[in-house]
Parts: C-alpha cells; structure tokens; sequence
C-alpha cells in the first residue's frame, strides 16, 4: 500500500491520516507522497513513513496562482506511475490527489479514498477532485455519515468509519480537576481562513473581555500577521501551527468551532474529539458532522455560528458551573465512543 495526501501540514486530514497510520499500520515500512512543507506536519512524527515529495514551485516563498497548482499535479501523476507500480494498493486521503487515482486506475491498481470533505464552492479544480472520484471505482471510507450523504455515487463498496483518537494522544492527555478550572479559557483550532470562522472568533474575544481566548491556526507568524494586520486584544492570543496541542487543551475550558456554512461545513471535527477527550464541552454549528459529535444541550451547543449574539449567549451559558460540570462530564462519556 502507498499512500498519497496533499500537503503534510497541521490540519485535520493530516492529522487524522497520521493517526490513522498509527493505529492500523504502526509496524510497517511505508511510503506516503505528499508536499512536505518545511515547516514539518503530523505526517513528520511518524518513524515508520518514508515521505516522498511532490514538486510545489513557489516564488519569494508564495505559490504562484494556477502554475504551482498544475505543476504539483503534473509532477503528483509522473509519481504516481514511477514509484506507484511496486505498489497493489493506493490509499488517497481527502479527494484532492486525484492524479493518483487517475495513475493508479491507469495501471489497474486497488484504489481506496478515506473521504473528508465536502467542497462548497463549484471551483474547476475542484470539479475535477470530484468527477474523478464520483466516475472511477473505488472503496471508500467516509468519515461521517453527514459526509457520506453529501455524494450522489453507488452506496456499493463503502464503509462509515469516524476518526479517533491513537494511543499516543490519549497517552498525553493530563486534565485538569474541574474544581480548579478557571471557566476563563475558550480555545479554536483551525485553518486560516474565513470560512473557517477565525474573523468571528476575533470579533467575539473583544466583546467578552472577561474571558481569555486562544486561536490556533495552521499557518506561520508571518501569514498570521499578513492576513490580521492588526495588534489583537490583551484576552486573545493568535498562535502558528502547534505539533503538540496538548499544553492548551489542557489549560482550556471549552472549545468552538465557527466554520460558516455558507462557505465551509465541517464533515467531523476531529479537534471537538480531542477536547471532549479533557472533558471539554463544545460549541458547533447547527450543520454538518459535528452533529455526530456534539448533541445540544448534553456536552455542548449546536447553533447557528452566524450569530455573534448567540455564540455570546452559549459561551456565557457553558460557562455557568452548574451547566458546565454537567456538559464536561457528558464530553467524558460522549468521547468513549471514539476511542
């Protein structure tokens, strides 16, 4: 088996890639072809994986718009061929490396998609991703049943298989007792972007002044502060890429996750897992596979994310330490059924 991902970074597909190989591949040699950022990603942390890269030409260290793209799949396929052929079995995490699935049904190879979104936008490039993948036979893993329901393909040769947790990342959970949690420290992590909700949870840390914020992204000081380019509050801290997040789970009282449908709906949310894991609750949109998750009311809120004043209410709400001893160990027992 060779598996293919797009870029080895920090966000949920490689991170849940990485856990994945963890638990069901942990004793063998393996080949993973990917970009690999030189600011490492969870795919660095595996001892058993051979990365091999793909070319991704940038200029003063920026992509270059459509030529990096087309050169990376170009140089993704000729891969795919060359050093795709020892292998019977090509594993494609997230539809977007769909030049190797074109290279692998080209030489007859197994082809086997573990499936994690779900593109809003009609993009070309992305009509492509999904034209490969609705037309050439495969297995397929969904992460969510909300996932699995967003493709109108055959329901043959297809399992619904939810991320979870390795043993290494449970290893380092340390919680906190809930009498000493401060019921202060609300925490995201997410990617840069917009549709991701990071402007919202900005906007949210300067109306609730009394509570401490912290925003994790996958991205550099200097994107972080290109894509701001403004000093931030005193209660917010807006953090680059972390390999290890267990120091701030541990220190957080509750997690959130703001994506905008509109412009992005999650299909899992392996970052509510791993906080429910400190017996964290969550705040979620109303949409989506965080649904799966997070049930309202029990260990957390599902809401309309839109909403400032609601998000403000639920916060205030979860916070309250009667609610909130009730919905963290609700997050305990909710958890157990991912690991």
């Amino acid at each position: 088996m060779i598996f293919f991902h797009r870029a080895n970074d920090y966000t949920g597909s490689t991170r849940a890639l990485a856990s994945l190989i963890e638990l069901e591949h942990s004793d063998e040699s393996l080949v993973i072809v990917t970009i690999d950022n030189n600011g490492g990603g969870f795919l660095s942390t595996l001892t058993n994986v051979t990365i091999k890269k793909i070319y991704f030409p940038v200029f003063n260290k920026k992509k270059i718009k459509y030529i990096s793209y087309v050169i990376s799949n170009i140089h993704l396929f000729f891969i795919s061929i060359t050093l795709g052929y020892r292998f019977d079995i090509f594993y494609v995490n997230t539809i977007v490396p769909y030049p190797a699935v074109i290279a692998g049904r080209l030489m007859r190879k197994n082809i086997i998609y573990h499936i994690h979104e779900k593109f809003i936008d009609n993009s070309f490039g992305k009509g492509i991703m999904e034209f490969v993948f609705n037309n050439v036979k495969s297995k397929r893993i969904f992460v969510s049943n909300y996932v699995f329901n967003q493709y109108p393909i055959s329901k043959n040769n297809y399992i619904i298989k939810y991320n979870s947790l390795p043993l290494s990342f449970i290893d380092g959970v340390h919680t906190i007792p809930f009498n000493s949690r401060t019921l202060k420290n609300i925490l995201m992590i997410s990617s840069l972007s917009e549709a991701k909700g990071v402007n919202t949870f900005v906007k949210l840390a300067s109306e609730m002044p009394e509570f401490n914020f912290t925003l994790i992204v996958s991205a550099s000081q200097k994107e972080i502060a290109s894509y701001f380019g403004f000093t931030t509050n005193n209660n917010l801290k807006i953090l680059q890429s972390q390999s290890n997040i267990h120091p701030f789970l541990k220190k957080s009282d509750l997690i959130l996750n703001l994506s905008k449908p509109s412009m992005c709906i999650e299909t899992f949310g392996l970052t509510i897992l791993e906080a429910m894991i400190y017996g964290m609750p969550a705040i979620v949109p109303d949409i989506g596979g965080p649904l799966e998750l997070v049930k309202d009311g029990y260990n957390g809120y599902c809401i309309d994310v839109t909403n400032l004043n609601e998000i403000i209410s639920k916060v205030k709400s979860a916070l309250v330490k009667e609610n909130y001893k009730i919905l963290s160990e609700n997050a305990f027992k909710q958890v157990k059924r991912f690991i």
